[in-house]
């Protein structure tokens, strides 16, 4: 990591909670939130911080907890744009330890890249709703992303085959190397691999794995394992969905 340290030191519940602006009930029932609760605080002090687990266990949610947090866009995009949308309930629900370094970087969600890459066009002359999904998050990552910045990416695999995947890890791996501190919520086990991650597995139970390496995750063993035998697991998976 370079000397100029970090801009997010770590993530840590509220407490006390806010009376003025209490958190919705449905954030106890993250089982990331609970984790959270449960831990007291994710440290993030690292070039790479990665969250993974299956959906539905809060991974993005979490993510965009820090990011609106730290002053981002709830719907992702540069930091300080549109600063009239940040109005968001997971503000309250925990707050972030900050570090050293000027606040900016870019929030990366999957869901809303559409909309953000329309005003992308805008700005810079580069129609990016032209390209794929895939290659507009790319273009995105080359363009906007650089050493000096906090960088929150949510399922940035989305759209991009496996061989791109492996480009884009080189890519955010190069950033960090010349300063970046990113955060990701991902299930490719590609970007689970990017080198000195520390990895944060969300189970459905409110449970977490920390500190552990890529070929410990649910993704990357669930992929190890079909590719071993491919045809009995796709045979096994069709004939369960049609008991179902």
């Amino acid at each position: 990591m370079s000397i100029a340290g970090w801009f997010i030191r770590d993530y840590r519940p509220a407490y006390p909670p806010s009376l003025t602006s209490p958190t919705p009930e449905w954030v106890e029932a993250v089982p990331a939130f609970q984790v959270l609760k449960n831990v007291g605080r994710i440290n993030l002090e690292r070039p790479f911080t990665l969250f993974t687990g299956e959906n539905g266990v809060g991974k993005s949610t979490l993510l965009e907890g820090i990011a609106v947090s730290c002053g981002f866009n709830s719907d992702g995009g540069a930091y300080g744009e549109r600063v009239e949308e940040r109005v968001n309930p997971l503000r309250n629900a925990a707050y972030p330890t900050m570090g050293t370094r000027a606040m900016q970087g870019y929030f990366l969600r999957a869901e809303t890249h559409y909309s953000l890459a329309t005003e992308f066009g805008r700005n810079h002359d580069r129609d990016l709703n032209a390209m794929s999904h895939g290659e507009s998050v790319m273009h995105l990552v080359q363009e906007k992303f650089h050493g000096n910045g906090l960088f929150l990416l949510d399922e940035p695999e989305s759209g991009l085959s496996f061989v791109r995947q492996m480009t884009l890890l080189a890519e955010l791996h190069q950033i960090a190397q010349a300063g970046a501190q990113l955060i990701i919520a991902t299930h490719s086990p590609v970007l689970l691999s990017l080198p000195g991650a520390r990895i944060y597995e969300f189970t459905a139970d409110g449970d977490v794995l920390r500190g552990i390496g890529v070929d410990q995750t649910t993704s990357f063993r669930a992929l190890r394992d079909f590719f071993a035998d491919p045809h009995t697991i796709a045979e096994f998976m069709v004939q369960a969905t049609e008991t179902d």
